[in-house]
């Protein structure tokens, strides 16, 4: 009887290990699931757009329009200002950034001189990097600023 109970004693341990074992590999792989290499470090277009001064490389609206836009140079200033030229003319304007329901990056233009009412939108960040952010908005047009 007693060999039977050391035996009962010996499977319930093995069992309990072997479930502790169980859980703690379904802890460690959620851990595992969070760590800094899955993480995105890239930078934003927040970041981004702050370093420099920019131009319209490419604008598609319906049709090519970029030659109307190419003169145009933008500075996005960390304080939520944008500041443009083109040629003699300067001109002021509004922007941000926020993410959607999808943490997409969106990114708000609003400038107050008429040569620029199309670019005056919320646009979703399809690409950033050091030289180059693709914009699309929701008529789907799409907007390419370059870096100078």
């Amino acid at each position: 009887m007693i060999a039977y109970f050391v035996s009962v004693k010996i499977l319930v341990m093995k069992n309990y290990s072997l479930s502790l074992s169980v859980i703690l590999l379904l802890v460690s792989i959620m851990f595992f699931r969070c760590t800094p290499g899955d993480m995105d470090y890239s930078s934003t277009a927040k970041e981004i757009i702050t370093k420099g001064e920019w131009s319209v490389d490419y604008y598609f609206a319906g049709q090519d329009k970029t030659a109307q836009y190419s003169s145009f140079h933008f500075e996005f200033l960390g304080n939520g200002t944008v500041e443009g030229t083109t040629g003699t003319t300067s001109f002021t304007g509004t922007w941000s950034t926020l993410r959607d329901v999808n943490r997409k990056e969106l990114l708000n233009i609003n400038i107050t001189t008429p040569h620029l009412p199309e670019l005056n939108d919320q646009w979703t960040v399809n690409e950033v990097n050091s030289t180059v952010i693709m914009l699309r908005n929701e008529a789907n047009d799409l907007l390419r600023l370059k870096r100078l």
